[in-house]
């Protein structure tokens, strides 16, 4: 789990921000550095992750992705291809869905109407288009794309295990000020690498806004 900021004086007051922008800037800042570190040992560089995120924002935008909607992302897959895809759908303005190919089909279900994605990135769910090859992003710009987006959009629609929990919804705003005091109390920087095991998929976002790099497990 991630390490619960130490309280250390008086809280400091930020302007709220996307958790897209801050990573975007570093991926402009240091191109080249290490962002995502596979676990044979290879290595994806900010640009190269950036590019990928934002071929792939660009892709599903065009199936409606935008703020106020929903893409669903699957947990099973290769951790890279699960992180890209979580970037994206925040990138495309969109709010992601947690989905587990284990849940039952009447859970799933659920999840599905209550949430009407425009569509879901991974595997192991029906219908669900496979990795980040199961869109065309080949003709797609590798640019940062437009977003009207701002801190009070959502970036995340959980549930807790089991029934038919109420969804937790977190927006950009709550999500990039837990970051920042995480970054407040244990700071990261060019050089650090933070091992991405379960932990919630926007936690990730924290190394890369900062220039570490994330050590990606097994898929």
């Amino acid at each position: 789990m991630l390490p619960e900021p130490a309280p250390s004086g008086p809280a400091v007051e930020h302007p709220a921000t996307t958790v897209v922008g801050p990573v975007e800037a570093q991926a402009a800042r240091t191109p080249e550095a290490p962002a995502l570190v596979r676990a044979d040992g290879g290595v994806v560089t900010y640009r190269e992750l950036n590019a990928s995120a934002n071929r792939l924002a660009r892709a599903l935008a065009r199936r409606g992705a935008r703020p106020g909607t929903v893409v669903g992302v699957t947990a099973a897959g290769h951790p890279e291809q699960v992180l890209t895809a979580v970037l994206a759908v925040a990138k495309s303005g969109a709010a992601y869905l947690p989905l587990d190919p284990a849940d039952p089909p009447g859970r799933r279900e659920w999840l599905l109407a209550g949430n009407e994605p425009v569509c879901v990135l991974g595997e192991g769910v029906p219908g669900a288009l496979s990795g980040l090859s199961g869109l065309d992003v080949g003709g797609e710009l590798d640019t940062d794309p437009p977003r009207a987006l701002t801190p009070q959009h959502l970036l995340c629609v959980g549930y807790g295990p089991g029934g038919r929990p109420a969804a937790v919804r977190l927006t950009h705003g709550e999500a990039d000020r837990r970051v920042r005091e995480l970054q407040a109390a244990h700071p990261l920087g060019p050089g650090d690498q933070v091992l991405q095991l379960r932990l919630p998929h926007w936690g990730f976002l924290w190394p890369l806004r900062t220039g570490a790099a994330v050590v990606l497990a097994e898929g």
